[in-house]
């Protein structure tokens, strides 16, 4: 909606206002109103029917003046405030009660904002207030006298009002108002809290002695709290005079205006100026932007204004009359500050007089008393302050008779005195020498000066032992423990004469603390001896470095090197040896200088530990020097490194006897050397046992002496001897002759070379079992093998033919299997004594091994088997052929000769009891029997089954048939110990009939 008209006069301007009716300095200004002297000042009635515009005389209305009781207010200026700081534009006043009635300017206000509307709305916003806030506006300014009126101020003239310009109203969106809600935002809320907060309390926010109704639609509408500010709410005259109603008499009633004259509109909650329609309400339809012409009347303008005046005048009273009906409470507490300033005031003066008091007491009395009190704490602080000074004096002298008495070597004496110097320092009865300046660094020089003491007794603890034992090494006579050839035994015993050597130095390491920590250096030194030992018998370094020494090393002979090793093996041993006697000895030190058993048991740890470690590193340390030569160990002969073992064991088995605990260092080296010897010496023996078996020619062989006893010390279960003692029993077989056979368990077998061979490989693998201790296992798994190959190859060349490629045997015969079965027969004969031999040096935890054995066995079994089943095979062929030439014979023709048999049967005995001759010579009589008595049966079985096939059609050829059966009996059973063929033979060929 746009303005279209103006008015036709206008009110003057005030002093600081624009001619839009704003002010140029932002603040609110109100006008004083007073009556002019000897005349009457003019009335306007309150009621809204009444009202006339000021404009024209005849609007001026006729009144009497009010009742007395009506008290004329006089506005007094107030103190300017910012529109923007104070409150919103929307609930600012527009006139006062008392002051003439002024248009409506454009987009503006034209009278000012009423002092009383500006203190209601600064109580709300604005708390807390001080004065500087109210200005002029304070509550005292409300009761002054309205009816003293300034002289200066005159009405104005209607000439004087300036005409109203045609207003040009914006058009304002709702984003305009943004920063007006930002502004009331933070106290619109505190005022919704509180007002929740009473409203749950069941109290009102206006007071305690208010109830709340119900709802806000049971209120009157002009006592509804506003939604459009927090502004908006509306006290009625009756809520405030309930506060003081009970401190203060009622003042005079006086006639005021009713509110029930505004209209209800400006107290709906809703109320919104913005609102069209609310607007067109409030301005009860009048056209103030002049659409219906050019120039609306002015009178029209006036009276709505008028009207508006009304309204805030009336709602300003009823404020000023609760303002003034609480005016009593406050006087009454600006008098109670009045009488709290003078009782204040009296209580300094007071306080001052009883200081001035005190002061001349002081000067007077106090002073000498005082003093006196003063110089006898100062006498003792003197004669204390002496005494300190005379102590600090003695302490400081102990330092040089300190250093004296280390250069004299009494070190107990020094001790003693640093101890008796530390006590006078640790005193605390006068005062605590630690923080004197003279002595601040002497405790820590104390400290330097018992570990000074400690270190030279620590210098003679480790030389007395470090002496004994290089004089122990330096005296042992290494060619006579060469000569020997093994270590001799040592006893590890407490040491009396060192004992009392180390005694004195013992004692004033435990004083001073130090005896743990010269262990430790006993210990690292201990090791430093020990690898000294150990550099001290490598080869001269020729070459440059380590590589050079492991060159030199490798390539040495055996004999040296183990000459070598020896001496080291013995000087390490003997050091390990008396490093235990050092530690018997100090645990006998230690059980009588100490007295505290956890220092007791953490020194005799140390000392045990520090054996094991002295020991553990001479076993690295030979590890290493076994290690450079570890291809070579591996390919030595069985005897040389039974000796390198033995010595080795040797000094394993001592070290740890004296240190009372497993060394591994040289275990797992020498170890390994073990298995790398036994897959050497294995793989050596495999191949030359192969390599015979396959070369060879199965004749019978003579057995030397040796063999028989190596098989005889096989079967006794006796401990094979050393590598002397088994020369020496060589020796001594040598001079026995050779026999044809090798007896095993009183049965003879005939032998070839290679199970001469392999008996003689039993005796290495035994004797390496006996001298390699810990690797029964590994030589049993070995010697297995051994067998397997036996068996698989004598299989592969007799069984499978194969000795007629590889040995050039033209056909395998029955002597060539017989002496086959000789030979797996040794092996049947000797596994089970094997068993029980390698059983010996088994661990009981590793015995079920021992069912290897068990199982080779029974492939050897079965191997004879299968050869005495080839024997009968070989027999059944030849009986096959000499069935076909008995087949083509005519029986019934004449022979020249009827009592010679025929040739295929003569053939065929001739050679079976060729069969019987060879199996006697070879094979043992229960196997010849058992192999011959098959025979028999498959020939007599056979034969018969033929004889019945046969057609005889004369009594010749039943007699010839007969003839060659009586023959074949009658030669086979000639043959010694074998039972003679079955007769059903002779009743097959009886029994034949004769076919017409």
């Amino acid at each position: 909606m746009q303005p279209q008209g103006h008015a036709d006069a206008s009110p003057p301007r005030h002093q600081g206002e624009d001619v839009n009716g704003t002010s140029k300095s932002n603040h609110l200004q109100t006008t004083n109103w007073s009556h002019a002297a000897g005349t009457t000042p003019p009335r306007r009635h309150l009621a809204p029917g009444k009202m006339t515009s000021p404009t024209s005389p005849s609007a001026v209305p006729s009144f009497s003046p009010r009742p007395i009781h009506v008290y004329p207010m006089v506005r007094e200026r107030s103190l300017g405030r910012d529109e923007a700081s104070s409150r919103p534009p929307s609930i600012r006043s527009a006139s006062s009660f008392g002051r003439p009635l002024t248009r409506l300017k454009h987009n503006s206000h034209s009278r000012r904002h009423s002092s009383y509307s500006n203190f209601s709305t600064m109580s709300e916003t604005s708390l807390p207030w001080t004065t500087r806030d109210i200005g002029f506006n304070a509550i005292s300014g409300v009761l002054n006298d309205p009816v003293k009126r300034s002289q200066s101020t005159t009405k104005p003239s209607k000439a004087e009002v300036p005409p109203v310009p045609r207003a040009s109203i914006p058009k304002i969106k709702p984003s305009d108002f943004d920063s007006y809600l930002e502004h009331i935002r933070p106290v619109f809320e505190r005022y919704q809290a509180n007002k929740m907060t009473l409203e749950d309390e069941g109290l009102s926010p206006y007071g305690s002695s208010h109830v709340l109704v119900d709802s806000v639609e049971d209120l009157p509408v002009h006592q509804r709290p506003s939604t459009r500010n927090p502004y908006g709410h509306v006290l009625s005259s009756e809520s405030l005079a309930l506060v003081d109603s009970e401190e203060s008499p009622p003042p005079d009633m006086r006639e005021l205006p009713m509110l029930e004259n505004v209209p209800s509109i400006f107290f709906d909650p809703d109320f919104q100026l913005e609102n069209p329609r609310i607007f067109d309400a409030v301005c009860e339809g009048a056209d103030i932007v002049g659409n219906t012409g050019p120039n609306p009347p002015v009178s029209t303008n006036s009276i709505l204004q008028e009207k508006l005046s009304y309204y805030l005048d009336t709602v300003e009273v009823h404020l000023i009359r609760e303002i003034e009906n609480r005016s009593s409470s406050f006087f009454e507490a600006l008098s109670n500050i009045q009488a709290l300033h003078e009782e204040t005031l009296d209580c300094v003066s007071q306080i001052h007089m009883i200081r001035q008091k005190m002061k001349e007491i002081q000067s007077t009395t106090c002073r000498d008393g005082l003093e006196i009190v003063r110089l006898q704490v100062r006498r003792r602080n003197l004669e204390r302050l002496l005494d300190v000074i005379e102590l600090v004096k003695e302490v400081r002298s102990a330092q040089p008779l300190i250093q004296v008495l280390l250069g004299q070597g009494d070190y107990f004496g020094a001790l003693d005195l640093i101890d008796e110097t530390r006590s006078l320092i640790d005193k605390t009865d006068m005062v605590d020498l630690k923080k004197v300046r003279a002595l601040s660094n002497f405790t820590s020089q104390l400290d330097e000066m018992q570990k000074a003491v400690g270190i030279m007794m620590q210098h003679d603890f480790l030389g007395i032992l470090l002496s004994d034992l290089s004089y122990h090494i330096e005296t042992i006579d290494f060619e006579e423990a060469r000569k020997d050839g093994v270590v001799p035994e040592m006893t590890v015993e407490a040491d009396t004469e060192l004992e009392e050597r180390l005694t004195p130095n013992t004692t004033g390491l435990l004083r001073t603390d130090m005896l743990l920590s010269t262990f430790q250096d006993y210990r690292e030194q201990l090791l430093a001896e020990i690898k000294e030992i150990v550099r001290k018998h490598y080869p001269s370094e020729n070459d440059a470095g380590q590589n050079g020494v492991t060159r030199q090393l490798r390539s040495m002979p055996f004999d040296a090197f183990f000459r070598m090793l020896t001496d080291v093996l013995v000087a390490l041993v003997k050091a390990i040896q008396r490093a235990a006697v050092y530690h018997q000895t100090l645990c006998r030190l230690i059980d009588h200088c100490v007295t505290d058993e956890a220092q007791q048991t953490e020194l005799r740890k140390e000392s045990s530990d520090i054996v094991f470690a002295a020991a553990d590193l001479a076993h690295v340390r030979c590890a290493k020097l076994v290690g450079f030569r570890s291809e070579q160990n591996a390919q030595l002969n069985p005897t040389d490194f039974y000796r390198l073992s033995s010595k080795l064991r040797t000094f394993i088995r001592q070290c740890e006897t004296f240190c009372g605990r497993t060394c591994f260092g040289l275990r797992g080296t020498f170890l390994s050397q073990q298995k790398a010897f036994i897959d050497h010496f294995h793989m050596e023996r495999h191949k030359q046992e192969s390599l015979l078996i396959e070369n060879e020619q199965w004749m019978a062989s003579e057995v030397p002496s040796d063999f028989q006893g190596i098989v005889d010390r096989i079967c006794e279960g006796s401990t094979f001897a050393d590598d002397d003692t088994h020369r020496q029993v060589q020796r001594e077989d040598g001079d026995q002759k050779s026999t044809k056979f090798i007896v095993i368990h009183g049965v003879s077998y005939f032998v070839v070379g290679c199970s001469l061979l392999i008996i003689k490989m039993f005796e290495d693998y035994l004797r390496c079992i006996a001298n390699l201790e810990g690797m029964t296992t590994d030589i049993m798994q070995k010697l297995i093998e051994l067998l397997k190959m036996f068996n698989s190859r004598v299989c592969q060349v007799i069984l499978g033919a194969g000795a007629m490629k590889s040995a050039g045997l033209k056909n395998i015969s029955a002597k060539h299997l017989a002496l086959a079965s000789q030979s797996i027969g040794i092996m049947i004969a000797l596994i089970p004594s094997l068993k029980e031999w390698v059983g010996r040096h088994m661990p009981a935890k590793q015995s079920i091994l021992l069912g290897e054995f068990d199982r080779i066995l029974k492939d050897y079994k079965d191997h004879q088997s299968e050869i005495h089943a080839k024997l009968v095979a070989i027999m059944n062929e030849r009986f096959l052929v000499h069935m076909k030439a008995m087949q083509a014979i005519q029986w019934d023709q004449p022979v020249e000769s009827e009592k010679s048999p025929n040739a295929y049967m003569e053939t065929l005995v001739k050679e079976t009891m060729t069969l019987h001759k060879v199996l006697n010579k070879y094979l043992p009589f229960n196997d010849l029997q058992k192999i011959m008595t098959e025979v028999f049966t498959s020939f007599a079985t056979q034969l018969t089954r033929e004889i019945n096939q046969v057609s005889i059609h004369t009594e010749a050829g039943k007699e010839r048939i007969t003839s060659d059966v009586a023959y074949f009996i009658r030669r086979l059973s000639t043959l010694q110990g074998i039972d003679p063929p079955s007769s059903s033979v002779m009743d097959a060929a009886k029994a034949i009939s004769i076919s017409l």
